[in-house]
């Protein structure tokens, strides 16, 4: 189809990535989005109370940055969201790279029944601990156990603005709470494609912190709706 070949005018998909002092990380992010066989897409980077050199990094690329003084992740993907052209969004980590073909199994395999999907992932780092991590991701994902994400999700535009987009109280779980609202519209998907994603706060914290972290947090999701949180801004 030469829709993956030729670049349009108006992208497809919009990848909107929020960034907070990611300059370690974006490059490697942006080079996996311009290595795509894929070619009508657009790329937001969202710097949000950045104090590195992560917004000279992104013009760099070439890429739509938008400079937010408040450092908010949901700020920042509502604000990525309000500038994309897309009818796809794709709200990716800045630490989270793609595989080369991932936008086109993504456009391809989103179909009008789906409202909201995430992709498979992979470690950063070869060990198998981080392996196991990531497999049981996956499989209480595509189980539908949790329906989580990967740190990519896929929307559509007109959905995301319809439900309000992303809560703005919210350090973490924020993209279960779109996918929730979310969920509304439409069926939830784990689309067939790789992201490989940075294990850095293992790294920091250790497995079995991480863990426990996590654990808790999803408790109290779920039983009082997580209305703070200790997690350090990072995105």
């Amino acid at each position: 189809i030469q829709l993956y070949l030729t670049k349009r005018m108006d992208p497809l998909i919009s990848v909107i990535i929020p960034a907070h002092n990611e300059e370690k990380y974006l490059g490697k992010t942006l080079e996996s989005i311009q290595k795509q066989d894929f070619l009508n897409y657009e790329v937001i980077v969202v710097c949000n109370g950045c104090t590195d050199q992560t917004e000279n990094l992104a013009q760099n690329h070439s890429v739509k940055t938008l400079n937010l003084e408040e450092a908010n992740v949901c700020l920042a993907r509502n604000a990525g969201a309000q500038q994309a052209q897309g009818e796809l969004l794709l709200f990716l980590d800045a630490d989270t790279l793609l595989e080369p073909s991932s936008l086109k199994v993504i456009f391809s395999t989103f179909t009008k029944k789906h409202a909201v999907a995430t992709t498979k992932s992979q470690p950063d780092l070869p060990h198998f601990k981080y392996q196991l991590v990531t497999r049981f991701k996956n499989f209480y994902n595509q189980t539908n156990l949790y329906q989580g994400c990967s740190g990519a999700l896929i929307c559509r535009k007109d959905d995301f603005h319809s439900v309000g987009g992303y809560p703005m109280n919210l350090r973490v779980k924020e993209h279960r709470k779109l996918t929730i609202k979310l969920k509304k519209l439409g069926k939830y998907k784990v689309i067939n494609t790789n992201v490989f994603t940075s294990m850095r706060r293992f790294e920091q914290w250790g497995l079995a912190k991480s863990t426990f972290f996590w654990i808790n947090q999803w408790a109290r999701n779920y039983l009082s709706g997580l209305k703070d949180s200790k997690y350090e801004i990072i995105r």
